[in-house]
């Protein structure tokens, strides 16, 4: 909601990094909009977030390097120490305990990308003799958390994060902050000397095996093979990519052992990931706006040191964390990591401004345009933008509520809310397909044919949104098989097979559907081929009661 203010309040200014980067914000958008065959909602955000807080960050830096630093600190400070907790007692979960800290995210490796987003600018800003035992204290505090996430990225990004500082401070700096360097060292070498000891009593499991692990033999966690297939997806769509967030579908085709039984989203590598869903040409952007920040850190390092400009260096400390971590895991997926370096960024945008560097002011908004006050055409727009940008989210709570009333058993209310939901977002087939399971169990209580062709006709119109998408599909099957007599147009025993092939195509290692084929070929008739792919299937997974249960209906059939 600022953006409009801050044009009128300062000239926004155009430099080498803010070209690239909305040229790559502009792509993201269209491969989303248009390109991809598929539509995510992730891909407006995914934009929207980087370039938002780039600019805010850009107009709004003097007040982010000063207050709303600290303000990050403290908040990085309680997440340490509730990762902390969580490691040395194992109370504070969320969900379920683990060995590894996970505070209040998902899995340990966001934890770690977090942590050292704080870690680096603090840890950086006392190398260069700034801040006393305070900050040097918080310093151990963010180190020691790190190692509670055991996270090989994480130690990666660290690693990286100091190199960079080593390298950019120069050996003046370093020698001048020799006795500084000296405490961060001993400190750090303390905190792992308490992390051994502890596991060693039998208090907590922590240890360095993966880490050693990795250096002599290399990655054991099978992601080689996840890069492969990346990397083979690549060739296939060189330049456009196959669609943002698309690598799920693309990776359930061409799975492999050990990955069968798992549904991977993320190639575990941003970079590859970028390549694969946006092409060479949006790899090639995100990377010419790298390029343009750390081509002017070289060129004005001499300039930077000599006028002790600290948000830039620690922003910078704490971009090249994360973007080594991007290497192995999915850092630019995660929003709110996303915005802390759409932050950073526009911090070194401004710095690099204010230090002389090429850019061209953009023209202020006229004080009236068509009659219209400036103003108010900007709070227009920001409205404008804010009901766009709410469409996904507004049709997401209206799903919820629809489900809400459906499971209080008011399905009239129900419907009309899934409803809402699929006319604010038409390309998400997941709105068909709830809708679509309505009709049909309502068609199916209430004896209304009428209302299983409506059903019928929405999981149709949702294989059309996503071609990629199994469960419209999958419904489809199940609607024709159980309900088929009703049906103004029932699928002949040709269609059923067709369609149950194209399911098989689209992920040929789920259990769902090869339930479904089986289901299917028992329908048009195969018992016999039947009977023998529900054997595979219960020996394949012998614990799945599910499979047990239908070898036994088609058996008995």
């Amino acid at each position: 909601m600022i953006l409009a203010s801050l044009q009128q309040e300062r000239s926004l200014a155009l430099s080498w990094i803010s070209a690239a980067l909305v040229g790559f914000c502009t792509l993201q958008l269209i491969n989303v909009l248009y390109i991809s065959p598929t539509y995510n909602a992730g891909g407006i955000y995914f934009s929207s977030t980087l370039l938002i807080a780039f600019i805010a960050a850009t107009c709004r830096s003097a007040w982010l390097t000063k207050t709303g630093f600290k303000i990050f600190s403290a908040i990085i400070a309680l997440i340490a120490v509730w990762a902390l907790v969580q490691w040395l007692t194992g109370w504070g979960f969320i969900d379920q305990k683990s060995a590894r800290a996970l505070a209040l995210f998902v899995t340990p490796n966001i934890l770690a990308t977090t942590l050292n987003l704080g870690l680096m600018p603090v840890l950086a800003y006392y190398l260069l003799g700034c801040g006393g035992r305070g900050v040097y204290g918080l310093t151990l505090l963010l180190f020691a958390a790190l190692l509670t996430t055991q996270s090989r990225g994480g130690y990666l990004g660290l690693l990286s994060g100091i190199l960079f500082l080593l390298t950019f401070a120069g050996r003046a700096s370093i020698v001048a902050q020799w006795r500084r360097y000296r405490a961060i060292g001993g400190g750090f070498l303390a905190v792992l000397g308490f992390f051994k000891f502890y596991a060693w009593l039998g208090l907590a499991d922590w240890n360095m095996d993966a880490v050693f692990a990795t250096l002599s033999h290399g990655d054991s966690s099978d992601r080689w093979q996840i890069y492969r297939i990346a990397w083979q997806g690549i060739f296939e769509h060189l330049w456009l990519g196959i669609g943002y967030f698309n690598f799920g579908y693309y990776f359930e085709v061409h799975k492999v052992p050990p990955f069968l039984d798992r549904h991977i989203m993320f190639v575990h590598n941003d970079y590859l990931q970028l390549a694969l869903e946006s092409g060479l040409l949006g790899l090639g952007l995100f990377l010419l706006m790298l390029i343009a920040v750390y081509g002017q850190l070289i060129k004005f390092r001499q300039q930077t040191m000599a006028e002790q400009r600290l948000p830039l260096i620690l922003s910078a400390t704490a971009i090249t964390s994360m973007l080594a971590h991007a290497l192995v895991d999915y850092p630019f997926h995660i929003p709110f990591l996303l915005a802390a370096f759409g932050v950073y960024l526009g911090i070194i945008n401004w710095q690099f401004i204010d230090m002389g560097a090429a850019h061209w002011l953009l023209p202020k908004t006229p004080r009236q345009f068509l009659g219209l006050r400036s103003g108010f055409i900007g709070n227009a727009l920001v409205i404008g933008m804010m009901a766009w940008l709410g469409l996904p989210a507004f049709a997401e709570v209206s799903a919820g509520y629809g489900e809400f009333r459906f499971q209080h058993r008011d399905a009239q209310r129900g419907l009309y809310w899934h409803s809402i939901a699929r006319t604010l977002q038409p390309r998400t087939a997941k709105y068909y397909w709830q809708e679509g399971i309505i009709l049909r169990e309502l068609g199916a209580a209430q004896a209304r044919p009428d209302l299983l062709d409506k059903s019928d006709a929405i999981f149709s119109k949702g294989l059309e949104v996503n071609p990629f998408e199994v469960n419209n599909l999958l419904e489809k099957l199940a609607l024709h098989r159980q309900y088929g007599t009703q049906l103004k147009q029932p699928a002949s025993h040709q269609d059923i097979i067709t369609w149950v092939n194209r399911a098989k195509s689209l992920q040929p290692h789920s259990d769902g559907v090869q339930m479904e084929y089986v289901s299917c070929l028992d329908f048009v008739g195969e018992h016999a081929n039947a009977i023998e792919q529900a054997k595979l299937l219960v020996h394949r997974r012998p614990q799945f009661k599910a499979a047990q249960q239908l070898l036994e209906s088609v058996s008995h059939d």
